[in-house]
């Protein structure tokens, strides 16, 4: 990351903490898990526009956002590249996105993702697309599963249009992927990607991922309060 995009990263972190601290009632669970430095993979469920910028104000450490190309519009397209986030095209094998996510876990930075690809419309976790795997697999960088609830609600659909919802992100152990690239291989990592997300979430939101949960994976996340926000 650039020293302009370490200045912009910092400047707009600020802004997304104070907006999360007026607009949620915000806890972090199992920050320790979250590497303090080297490379690693954040994957997350998705479940609201406002994901990313949760992430970004409630994680001690910087990310580098992959977003889909849509994003790349308005003041977004001039954000993206200034935080040091950049776009892949789903759906489509896009090997400029690759080459970059991999620049980003040589240089010992957290790469985020959301498997999914996109929102989940109930909350509940779907289906998900093989890049994680792919990444993990070629780069044996560490996945670093999230869970994230309650930001659906932040901004109502009527009045009074802001929610101030209780909003939890769970950060869930590390692990590394130690097999061979085959396609077979990709789909069982995926699989298990998506059951290290599953684990962090309430059962009725793990959806086809629940039975891909071990009972001892299982990890229910403990609320801190507000005030324990790594500053």
């Amino acid at each position: 990351m650039s020293r302009h995009q370490q200045i912009a990263y910092a400047l707009v972190r600020a802004l997304l903490r104070l907006a999360v601290l007026l607009l949620t009632r915000a806890s972090v669970c199992g920050r320790e898990h979250l590497p303090r430095a080297g490379a690693g993979i954040v994957v997350s469920n998705h479940i609201a526009a406002a994901d990313p910028g949760v992430l970004i104000a409630v994680l001690p450490r910087p990310l580098a956002l992959m977003s889909k190309v849509e994003n790349a519009r308005g003041l977004l397209k001039l954000f993206i590249p200034l935080m040091g986030a950049f776009t892949v095209r789903r759906g489509a094998a896009d090997r400029r996105a690759l080459r970059v996510a991999e620049q980003v876990l040589e240089h010992g930075r957290l790469l985020c993702m959301f498997p999914e690809g996109t929102r989940s419309a109930s909350g509940v976790l779907g289906s998900a697309h093989g890049g994680a795997a792919l990444l993990a697999i070629r780069s044996m960088a560490p996945i670093i599963p999230v869970a994230i609830t309650g930001t659906p609600q932040i901004f109502l659909r009527h009045f009074p249009w802001l929610g101030r919802p209780r909003v939890t992100v769970t950060v869930g152990a590390p692990f590394v992927v130690r097999s061979p690239g085959a396609p077979a291989q990709r789909e069982r990592v995926t699989g298990e990607i998506m059951a290290s997300i599953a684990a962090l979430l309430p059962p009725e939101l793990r959806g086809a991922h629940a039975g891909e949960v071990p009972d001892a994976q299982v990890q229910l996340p403990r609320h801190v309060s507000q005030g324990q926000m790594e500053q």
